[in-house]
């Protein structure tokens, strides 16, 4: 009983030294305590949009707060915005509180709060709205579709180059400006003599912000080799391509060059021709009876040589004869140029390409299958034309390649040189592969990616840039779950190609891939590289024959200081 009382009597004074008043615990340190102020929408189909999150940054001083919201919103639109009921909220530090406490707000008021930090000192703030105009003031593009060329604009010298060597007629522009932005002179209302310096000011959506850029007629230096880096931009993109300009076929969609447009063909009878900078169209070939299915129930195709020429083939089965067409004009009339008796073994003429200049030394390639399960046909059909005289057909086998067993497959050489390299692409192997001309075997690959598997990788375009060369593939849409997208490669090195379009270090440049479910038509598409007559500018095209699906880009090799 001792032991007991004594244990318990230690225990109480052990529990009464241990209740002493606790130390209030300070931070070391008060920050700011808020740190911004972000508005959003309370209500409509904007209210969860990433995009519609307007923030304030707050200093350690400041008292009013104001959050800037655009004018317009998307500011792309004519939408005005409406901030009687904004949804606000804070970043604040640890411990730190605002009363009242935040929500929806009439931002056209003045909302007045109490900071309370983590030290306990207060602050008196007031939050409200700004409806701001845009105070953007850019000249983002600019160009002279009836001359066909296209400004190159140095935004830091607040300069357009007009890349021209003999005299300009005066002519109308086409520019895209900053949302809302305006330009005076309005050069797309009147057309402006630009032989000799031409100053445009835009003014931003403010009325107060301005630039004034000079428009110049110049021969820039040009990069030391190939595209000058960040030069890439759209030209147009559509998905619609075939309401937009017109076209019924469904078999073969192909495209080249002349001049200022791009020609779309569907492989049947029809052809248009459209601006090669905006996609505009500007007419109908005239194919004055010529139908390059030629009887069969698959398309034919064209192709531009690098002098702005088009040739034409018809599809072929074998054994059938063959015709070939050129064009010089996109005004004329196709010109009959060569009969020949397919005998290949195989069907032709889903894809053609040309190298050099058909009215002088040329090489034409035009693809050749023939159906097997597992595929086994390897070989095309070249034709070589010399000053303008075109030779016998003949057909080329490729050693150690992807074989095939259907029209998706394109092959097209890097110079006239049939020693030379060229390239090929096809379906379903669905990579890159380099062949040797004096060999015609492989000798570098760069394999599909991990998503690439069901794409339809059989369209090739090749160049030499500014003294480089440059090679794109594209697929197009062979099925609704399979990717649509266009790769551009540096083929300067031949040891930089390998591996796989997800990993390769000849990657140049890659489009976002799309899916695209509205296919209508047969699994037919078309890539092409072309350059400006210059040289100063290079143009990657691409389409899909069962997607509807278009783009262009463009890059350039002008020197910028």
């Amino acid at each position: 009983m001792k032991n007991t009382i004594k244990s318990f009597a230690m225990g109480a004074m052990l529990l009464a030294a241990g209740c002493h008043e606790p130390e209030e615990l300070i931070p070391s340190t008060v920050g700011a305590g808020l740190n911004s102020v972000t508005a959003q929408f309370a209500s409509g189909e904007y209210k969860d949009d990433a995009q519609a999150r307007f923030t304030a940054t707050v200093s350690a001083d400041q008292e009013r707060i104001v959050i800037d919201i655009p004018y317009y919103f998307p500011e792309s639109t004519t939408n005005q915005v409406d901030i009687t009921a904004m949804r606000v909220s804070a970043s604040l530090d640890d411990n730190c509180f605002l009363t009242p406490k935040l929500g929806t707000l009439d931002l056209t008021q003045e909302h007045s709060f109490t900071l309370t930090r983590a030290d306990g000192s207060t602050k008196k703030i007031t939050i409200t709205g700004n409806v701001k105009k845009s105070d953007k003031c850019l000249l983002e593009t600019f160009t002279l579709p009836s001359l066909g060329l296209s400004g190159v604009i140095d935004q830091a010298k607040s300069e357009v180059s007009i890349i021209a060597l003999g005299e300009l007629a005066p002519a109308k522009a086409e520019y895209q400006l900053s949302y809302h932005a305006t330009i005076s002179p309005d050069p797309a209302a009147e057309a402006l003599d630009y032989n000799e310096d031409v100053k445009l000011t835009v003014t931003a959506f403010d009325g107060v912000t301005k630039k004034t850029y000079t428009v110049k007629k110049n021969v820039p230096g040009k990069t030391k080799s190939g595209i000058r880096e960040g030069s890439q931009k759209n030209l147009f993109v559509s998905e619609t391509f075939k309401q937009q300009w017109g076209m019924s076929g469904t078999l073969n969609y192909t495209m080249g060059v002349m001049g200022d447009y791009l020609v779309v063909c569907s492989g049947e009878s029809e052809a248009v021709y459209v601006n090669k900078l905006t996609g505009v169209k500007a007419g109908d070939v005239n194919m004055n009876g010529i139908d390059l299915k030629n009887g069969t129930n698959g398309g034919g195709a064209i192709a531009s040589d690098d002098a702005g020429h088009l040739v034409m083939c018809t599809n072929a089965t074998a054994g059938m004869n063959m015709e070939f067409y050129t064009l010089d004009d996109v005004r004329g009339v196709p010109q009959h140029k060569l009969t020949w008796k397919n005998t290949s073994g195989g069907r032709m003429g889903q894809h053609i390409s040309v190298r050099g200049d058909i009215t002088g030394n040329a090489l034409v390639t035009v693809n050749c299958w023939a159906w097997a399960s597992p595929a086994n046909w390897s070989s095309f059909v070249r034709i070589r034309v010399e000053n303008g005289v075109w030779g016998e057909p003949e057909k080329v086998t490729v050693m150690d390649c992807g074989k095939w067993n259907g029209g998706n497959v394109d092959v097209e050489y890097l110079t006239t040189d049939t020693s030379g390299p060229y390239f090929k692409a096809s379906y379903s192997t669905n990579g890159l592969e380099w062949i040797d001309g004096a060999t015609d075997t492989r000798v570098a690959f760069i394999d599909k990616g991990a998503n690439d598997g069901n794409s339809n990788f059989s369209n090739v375009s090749c160049l030499y840039f500014n003294g480089k060369p440059y090679v794109a593939v594209y697929g197009g849409s062979h099925f609704n779950y399979s990717a649509t997208r266009a790769m551009m490669f540096d083929a300067s090195d031949r040891n930089a190609f390998t591996g796989t379009f997800d990993d390769t270090a000849a990657k140049y440049y890659y489009s976002t891939p799309k899916y695209l479910s509205n296919l209508a038509g047969t699994a037919s598409c078309d890539v092409l590289l072309c350059q400006s007559a210059d040289g100063y500018f290079l143009y990657l095209y691409w389409l899909g024959g069962n997607t509807g699906f278009v783009r262009a880009e463009q890059f350039d090799c002008i020197e910028q200081q």
